[in-house]
């Protein structure tokens, strides 16, 4: 009985092994980011009329979270393309909902293995302040998959990222209206960890 067992399992293994890669995936990621630089630049008119031109640049760590949705399509055993949007803290000023495309690259033939990958990450999204406006943001990164089946993956992921957007202005306890902006510049670099099941 458990040699027939045995032989059975063998070749189920072997046969899930032979399967072909689904073409279409889905996810979720989420992680721990910690941002060790910031800096802004903000140009503007005060209240009173007169132009205030104020930088900043600090190296300090501002502990934040981030989750993912993510959708993709796998062009081979090695490589897959995939959409992510989600929610994200940037330093210590506000959150983000970043949308972003991703290219991931497996090393290793059989996608059923363990195995290494890498990838690089770029898009845009919204700034959620009180005067929402646009970000950019740019990953690299990488990490280990696990496979648990033909279509369930667990990723173990780290990357370094640099993120742009733009954030509220405050002078002297007064909101600066965007029409009375010039510039407004604010730039973060971090480092993340997480974790990410994909289908």
């Amino acid at each position: 009985i458990i040699l027939s067992f045995m032989l059975s399992w063998v070749h189920l293994d072997a046969q899930e092994r032979q399967a072909s890669v689904p073409k279409f995936t889905f996810g979720a990621e989420w992680g721990y980011v910690a941002t060790v630089q910031y800096g802004y630049h903000t140009n503007f008119f005060s209240p009173e009329g007169y132009r205030v031109d104020k930088k900043g640049n600090e190296f300090d760590l501002y502990n934040n979270a981030e989750v993912y949705f993510h959708a993709g399509y796998n062009l081979s055993p090695q490589w897959n393309i995939s959409a992510y949007i989600g929610y994200a803290g940037f330093a210590d000023v506000q959150a983000i909902v970043p949308f972003s495309i991703r290219g991931t690259r497996f090393f290793g033939e059989n996608h059923m293995d363990d195995r290494w990958f890498c990838f690089a990450d770029l898009g845009t999204g919204i700034s959620l302040n009180k005067n929402p406006q646009e970000t950019l943001a740019g990953k690299l990164g990488g990490g280990y998959r696990l496979c648990l089946s033909r279509i369930t993956k667990l990723d173990f992921v780290a990357s370094v990222r640099m993120t742009y957007a733009h954030i509220d202005i405050n002078y002297k306890g007064y909101e600066i209206d965007p029409d009375r902006v010039n510039r407004n510049n604010a730039y973060a670099a971090a480092v993340s960890f997480g974790l990410s099941i994909t289908f």
